[in-house]
């Protein structure tokens, strides 16, 4: 049962990425500084068993408090939250969820997953952002969360360095903005300042 108290509070921003993605997200989330007027969740694929330092890395370059997912926790507004280990990260009722990746799931579709968990918790509070990327994670949850009226941003493809990932929603959906990741970050302090005044 969904938490309408959580549900109507703040937008929560689920970012995906994969190969070439650091870079663009750093220029994003160094654009973003405290206190920061909704909550972001990071999905960066990482191998199966393996940990990351992707908070460590990011939090260099951000004021904001990026926590290291490594398990169940609550989101709150004005805190980032980096997958830490190689799990697949879900939302559900407000609490970012992690469970193992099965032997079948060969492709990571944790964009996807993340995305879908996030239309079905939040709705149109929901906003996708992907960034650079060699597969194809994240066109299925990116029409997840348009369906429930929320906002899907794209890093331009002649801006990323592997340009599928986000090539993939330009050509086969309707992202609502196709920008820079400079753009990225003003349209995303734009569209939070408007959601959650």
């Amino acid at each position: 049962m969904i938490d309408l108290v959580y549900m109507s509070a703040f937008t929560v921003i689920a970012i995906g990425s994969s190969a070439g993605g650091l870079e663009p997200l750093q220029n994003i989330l160094s654009q973003l500084a405290h206190p920061f007027n909704a909550a972001i969740v990071l999905i960066h694929h990482i191998p199966k068993g393996n940990n990351s330092n992707l908070a460590l890395i990011l939090q260099r370059v951000t004021d904001i408090p990026v926590i290291k997912v490594v398990e169940d926790m609550k989101v709150e507004k004005g805190k980032i939250y980096a997958l830490g280990i190689g799990k697949i990260m879900t939302v559900i009722n407000g609490t970012l969820t992690l469970r193992d990746r099965s032997e079948e799931e060969n492709i990571n579709r944790g964009i996807d997953e993340l995305f879908i968990s996030l239309a079905k918790d939040i709705g149109h509070y929901a906003i996708g952002v992907i960034l650079s990327g060699a597969g194809l994670d994240g066109l299925q949850g990116a029409m997840a969360i348009e369906d429930k009226q929320g906002l899907i941003i794209v890093q331009d493809p002649d801006t990323a360095q592997f340009g599928l990932m986000p090539g993939s929603l330009v050509a086969n959906d309707h992202p609502d903005y196709v920008l820079s990741p400079k753009d990225i970050a003003t349209k995303l302090l734009e569209k939070t300042a408007l959601v959650n005044e």
